[in-house]
C-alpha cells in the first residue's frame, strides 16, 4: 500500500520476511523512482486474529524494471520484521502451461479483502514470450489490483507464477511463470522454486556463448521443429556424430534460447550489439518457452533411470501429459543421446512411443553406430513414407539454396564494379543437388529391393535416415550463409544507391541556384562522383566524400541566401 493507504497491488510472501511482486506495482507512476518504504498488509494470511501490517524496502539486487519486449518487471520487498505467520509458499515449474486451470486472488478497487478469479493458461505470451497468457473464466475479469498476485493451479495447489498485466479489455492477462522468476532472481529460484528444470545443468551454456553463437544449420532445423506447423514432425531425428562438438554446442545454444529459465534477455539485440550474427535474422531463434523438457539419456536407462534428475523429469513429464490429455497441447521434448541409452533398443523405443502416444512431440538426438535402435525407431515411431517425405523436404531446401545463391550472384554482379571486395556468393547448390540425386537413387533401390523380397515396407530406407539428417544440416548451413551474403550484398547495394541519390540531390540543389559550376563545389563533387561511378572503392570512403560535398553545398546555399537577403534589403 502507498503512504496514503491506496492499494498498489498484490504480492506473494516467501518465508518470513520477503514479498515478491511486480516492479510496476511499487514504482512511482510519475517519477518512475523506487519508493523508500512500502506498507504491506496480510489480509489472506491464515491464522491471524486481526489484519496486521509491516513496512518494507526493496531488496538490493532484486529490482528489475519492465524492459525490452514484455520482459522483466519484478521486485522483492524485505519486511522490516518477520511476517505474523511465515509462508510455506514455493513456486513450481510446469513443463507445459497449456490448459492449466488456475485461481488468482487480487485486490481490485473496493475489494481490499481480496477477490478470487478463476481461469486457465493458454501458453507463451507477450512479445518476449517469457510470460504466459491467462484467460479468465466467462463473467470474470482480471483488472487493476491483481498485479503481483500469485497464480495457483487448481487441483494441485501449486504456485505457478504471479500476474503481471491485463490486456484486451480485461479478457486476458499475463503471468510471469516460475522459470522466468528463477532466471532473473537466481537466489529466489534456488530457495523458492521447485520442479525439474527444463534444461539439464550440464547442458546449460553461458549467456556469452548464446550471444556470440554463429548460426548453424541444425539450429534452424530445431527451431522449425519447436515452432511446429508443417515444417516439423511429431517425431524428428537429428543425427550428430559423437565427435562433432561444434554441432552439439549449437544444439545446446538453441535449446537454451527456447527455455524461459536459460534464454538470455533480449538475445537478438545483445547479439547485434556484440557484433555477432543476428540469430533472429538467420531464422534460428526459437520462441522462449517453446521447449518443454530436455533429457540426456546417454549412459542411463529410460525404463528406470539411475539418475535422480532424469527420473524426476520423466515422472513430471508423464504427470503433465496426463493433465493435458484431451486439451490439444503437445509438449516439445528433446531426448539427447537417444541411441546411447543403456535400455535395450526395443524397450527404449516402446517408452518413447508411449510418450508420443500420450501427446509429446519428440526430438531424438542420435550419435551414430546403434543401427538396431534406428531400425526400431523407423519401425515403431516413423510412418512408412518418412524417408521419401524427408527427401522431399530436403529437395525443397536445396531449391531455396539455389535461389538464394542465384540472387546473391545477381547482387554481386551489380556491386562488384563499384565496391571494393564485396563478399563472394557461394556455389554449393550444384553439389547439394547431386546429394539429392544420390539419395533418391539409393532410396529407390532400397524400396525396390524390399518390395521384391516382401519385406515390411515400414523398414524401407532406414539406413538412409542418418545420411538424410547430415545432408539436411549441411544444406541448411549453406543456406544460412547464402542468405547472410545475400543480405550483406543487398544492403551494400542499397547503400551505394542511396549515396548516388544524395550526391545527385545535392548537385541539383546547387544547379537550381545557379551554383553548379562554383569552383568550391566542383572538386568535392568530382571526387565523390569518381568514387561512386568510376573506380571500385570502399563504401566508407565514398560516404565521406558525399558528406564533404553536402557540407560544401550547405555552405554555398547559406552564402547565397545571405547575399540575396542583402540585395533585397538594398
Amino acid at each position: 500500500m502507498s503512504g496514503s493507504g491506496r492499494i498498489l497491488g498484490a504480492g506473494v510472501l516467501l518465508g518470513a520476511d520477503r514479498v515478491i511482486t511486480c516492479a510496476h506495482v511499487i514504482l512511482d507512476a510519475d517519477t518512475r523512482q523506487w519508493p523508500e518504504r512500502v506498507r504491506v498488509e496480510f489480509p489472506l494470511l491464515q491464522g491471524l486474529s486481526r489484519n496486521e501490517s509491516r513496512t518494507a524496502t526493496v531488496l538490493d539486487g532484486h529490482r528489475l524494471r519492465a524492459f525490452g519486449k514484455d520482459q522483466g518487471d519484478l521486485a522483492v520487498l524485505l519486511l522490516d520484521r518477520a511476517a505474523p505467520v511465515p509462508s510455506p509458499a514455493k513456486f513450481h515449474r510446469v513443463l507445459d502451461y497449456h490448459g492449466a486451470p488456475v485461481r488468482i486472488s487480487g485486490f481490485p478497487e473496493r475489494h481490499s479483502g481480496g477477490w478470487w478469479v478463476s481461469g486457465s493458461c493458454l501458453g507463451p505470451g507477450g512479445h518476449g514470450d517469457e510470460r504466459v497468457v491467462i484467460v479468465p473464466d466467462p463473467g470474470q475479469r482480471i483488472t487493476g489490483g491483481f498485479s503481483g498476485a500469485g497464480v495457483v493451479e487448481s487441483g494441485t495447489g501449486r504456485l505457478l507464477g504471479i500476474v503481471v498485466q491485463a490486456e484486451k479489455q480485461d479478457r486476458e492477462a499475463y503471468m510471469i511463470p516460475a522459470a522466468t522468476i528463477a532466471k532473473y532472481l537466481p537466489d529466489i529460484g534456488s530457495s523458492y522454486v521447485t520442479g525439474p528444470q527444463v534444461i539439464p545443468p550440464d547442458y546449460v551454456v553461458s549467456p556469452h556463448t548464446t550471444h556470440t553463437a554463429r548460426p548453424h544449420g541444425l539450429q534452424r532445423q530445431v527451431t522449425r521443429w519447436l515452432h511446429g506447423g508443417s515444417h516439423g514432425w511429431d517425431v524428428e531425428l537429428l543425427h550428430i556424430p559423437q565427435s562433432d562438438h561444434t554441432a552439439r554446442q549449437a544444439l545446446a545454444v538453441v535449446l537454451n534460447m527456447a527455455d524461459r529459465e536459460q534464454s538470455p534477455p533480449l538475445s537478438t539485440e545483445s547479439a547485434a550489439l556484440s557484433g555477432a550474427p543476428d540469430l533472429s535474422a538467420a531464422g534460428v531463434e526459437p520462441k522462449v518457452g517453446s521447449i518443454s523438457l530436455v533429457i540426456d539419456v546417454a549412459g542411463t536407462s529410460l525404463k528406470d533411470p539411475e539418475q535422480p534428475a532424469t527420473r524426476e523429469a520423466l515422472a513430471a513429464l508423464r504427470d503433465r501429459l496426463d493433465a493435458l490429455s484431451g486439451r490439444g497441447a503437445r509438449p516439445a521434448v528433446a531426448v539427447l543421446g537417444a541411441d546411447r541409452s543403456t535400455t535395450s533398443p526395443a524397450a527404449g523405443v516402446r517408452i518413447l512411443r508411449d510418450l508420443r502416444d500420450s501427446g509429446a512431440r519428440l526430438l531424438l538426438e542420435l550419435r551414430g553406430g546403434n543401427h538396431e535402435f534406428v531400425r526400431e525407431v523407423a519401425r515403431e515411431l516413423l510412418p512408412d513414407d518418412r524417408p521419401r517425405r524427408w527427401l522431399d523436404r530436403l529437395c525443397a531446401r536445396v531449391d531455396e539454396l539455389a535461389a538464394a545463391e542465384r540472387r546473391a550472384r545477381d547482387a554481386y554482379a551489380q556491386l562488384e564494379p563499384r565496391v571494393v571486395q564485396p563478399p563472394r556468393p557461394g556455389d554449393h547448390a550444384p553439389l547439394a543437388q547431386i546429394w539429392v540425386l544420390e539419395l533418391d537413387r539409393e532410396l529407390r533401390e532400397r524400396e525396390e529391393e524390399l518390395s521384391a523380397a516382401a519385406v515390411p515396407q515400414e523398414t524401407a530406407g532406414w539406413p538412409l535416415l542418418e545420411r538424410l539428417s547430415v545432408a539436411e544440416q549441411a544444406v541448411e548451413t549453406h543456406l544460412l550463409r547464402a542468405e547472410r551474403v545475400e543480405r550483406t550484398l543487398k544492403d551494400m547495394l542499397g547503400r551505394h544507391r542511396e549515396l548516388c541519390g544524395r550526391l545527385n540531390a545535392a548537385q541539383s540543389a546547387l544547379v537550381r541556384r545557379g551554383l553548379g559550376e562554383d569552383r568550391a563545389a566542383v572538386g568535392p563533387f568530382t571526387e565523390a562522383q569518381r568514387l561512386l561511378m568510376v573506380d571500385p572503392c570502399p563504401l566508407p570512403d565514398a560516404e565521406r566524400a558525399v558528406e564533404k560535398f553536402e557540407r560544401e553545398v550547405r555552405r554555398l546555399r547559406r552564402q547565397d541566401e545571405e547575399r540575396r537577403g542583402e540585395e533585397g534589403f538594398q
